[in-house]
């Protein structure tokens, strides 16, 4: 089916220059660009449908990509990745005494069938007897979506490899993705739609709220659910794999060290209202206090917050020198960004457990310069640079870097081939067995389980490891 093209117009009083600058402050379709130069981090939020709708097929479309072309006071150009890929022209022409503003989209038939899904009206993709089929559950739009630009990708990239490699057992695989929208609710039923689908295993890229919806709803199905990022863990059950870093080793490879380094003593926690956030609270409270530090004071917040103006004054009024951050995806980029506004840079330092590359990139360059981040993986230390090459190879166009979210989905599929490959039994907890049993092999890492924690410190738009520590 050929691409489609979708127009929209806004009109406003302000004249075409005046409207340009208010686009590029973001008063106009909340555009969120440090810079608005070519191959700028860029997300911008279109309206789609009724907007006095409340679920989550009524919320604004959040286009994550990069800035393709610029020409001031006349068009914007802006390639994106999610929640398909695509291309959005912003044009502005005088119109009267204003301007009318003329926005043009792609829309592939992957755009379509997102759009179709998100408004309920798509059926399951009905299974294939000829395929070894397997899910991506991950977040394409929503608050979380900054981390599924890459993941998506290497997700593909892992099922091309295992393909070209004869499949498993000699059988091709699909990859069939869903969209949980930042929304657990949503994360189950499109859960529940990828087993319809006949996939036989999920690998769920998402948040640890939609993760355990998720689990709830696939209980009994016979598929394998693995939540491929770090999380707080969980009680072991039937049929549920959780990878990815723990906040617990987190804690203790970056809170000692960035006390160390700058002789401060006092925190404040800032996370989101779930299971995450409560976990890895929990876990750094212990840590601090195994390092003789305190706790000045702490706050949780709803996932999709976009002003955090109080908490910095709450942050500042405590007299903290220090700041804990469990913020996810664009929460984080807010919390970020409004804290280098506010002049916290000058009088604390952040360490914030889920700032991978994607993240930082969005964020901009000098508001998020100092903070640290920890994970098992970084594209600036890796030390073998095949997967960053092939992955590059992808696509012709400009790619979001790669992070540790989205490489452990990586490993995580091609884990699973190898574990189907070496076992005659089909079912979940035999395949399973064999992902750990891999895992811990000398000779072939497999899944990585239990990786290294690096520390690494964000600076002129990069994280840079600094320090090592072993899980």
């Amino acid at each position: 089916m050929p691409g489609l093209s979708v127009t929209a117009q806004i009109v406003t009083t302000d004249p075409p220059g005046s409207a340009f600058e208010r686009f590029e402050t973001g008063q106009l379709l909340e555009l969120e660009c440090e810079q608005l130069t070519v191959g700028a981090a860029v997300a911008i939020s279109l309206p789609v449908g009724d907007g006095a709708r409340a679920d989550v097929a009524g919320m604004p479309i959040t286009l994550l990509g990069y800035v393709a072309g610029v020409k001031r006071g006349r068009s914007v150009v802006i390639v994106h990745h999610q929640p398909w890929r695509g291309r959005l022209t912003i044009r502005f022409f005088p119109d009267g005494t204003g301007t009318r503003i003329v926005l043009e989209s792609s829309l592939d038939q992957d755009g379509i069938s997102w759009l179709a899904n998100k408004r309920g009206f798509a059926p399951p993709e009905p299974p294939r007897s000829d395929r070894h089929r397997i899910g991506l559950l991950v977040s394409k739009s929503g608050s979380a979506a900054v981390f599924a630009q890459a993941t998506e990708t290497l997700a593909a990239l892992a099922v091309e490899e295992i393909n070209a490699d004869g499949g498993v057992g000699g059988v091709l695989v699909d990859l069939v993705i869903g969209d949980d929208a930042s929304d657990s609710a949503a994360g189950a039923a499109t859960a529940l739609r990828l087993v319809k689908s006949g996939c036989r295993a999920i690998f769920a890229c998402v948040t640890s709220s939609t993760f355990n919806a998720a689990a709830s709803a696939l209980q009994n199905t016979g598929v394998l659910l693995v939540h491929t990022v770090l999380n707080e863990g969980g009680r072991s059950r039937p049929g549920i794999l959780r990878l990815g870093e723990r906040p617990l080793d987190q804690t203790r490879a970056g809170i000692p060290a960035m006390m160390s380094e700058t002789g401060s003593r006092t925190w404040f926690l800032v996370g989101q209202q779930y299971s995450w956030s409560f976990g890895a609270h929990w876990a750094a409270r212990r840590v601090i206090a195994e390092s003789t530090g305190s706790v000045a004071g702490e706050v949780y917040v709803p996932l999709g917050t976009t002003d955090f103006s109080r908490i910095i004054e709450s942050i500042v009024d405590s007299g903290a020198e220090l700041i804990l951050s469990t913020l996810v995806g664009h929460d984080e980029v807010f919390f970020e960004r409004q804290c280098a506004q506010h002049g916290l840079r000058a009088t604390t330092r952040t360490f914030a457990l889920v700032l991978d590359e994607a993240t930082q990139q969005l964020i901009g360059n000098s508001d998020a310069d100092g903070v640290w981040a920890a994970f098992g993986y970084f594209q600036s230390a890796a030390g073998d640079h095949d997967l960053e090459k092939r992955y590059s190879a992808s696509s012709n166009e400009l790619l979001p870097p790669l992070s540790s979210l989205s490489e452990t989905t990586y490993e995580a599929i091609v884990a699973y081939a190898r574990a189907v490959e070496r076992t005659s039994a089909g079912d979940p907890e035999t395949v399973l067995r064999q992902l750990v049993t891999t895992s811990k092999s000398s000779t072939d890492t497999g899944v990585p389980l239990h990786r290294p924690i690096l520390i690494a410190e964000s600076r002129h738009g990069r994280l840079y490891p600094a320090l090592s520590e072993r899980a």
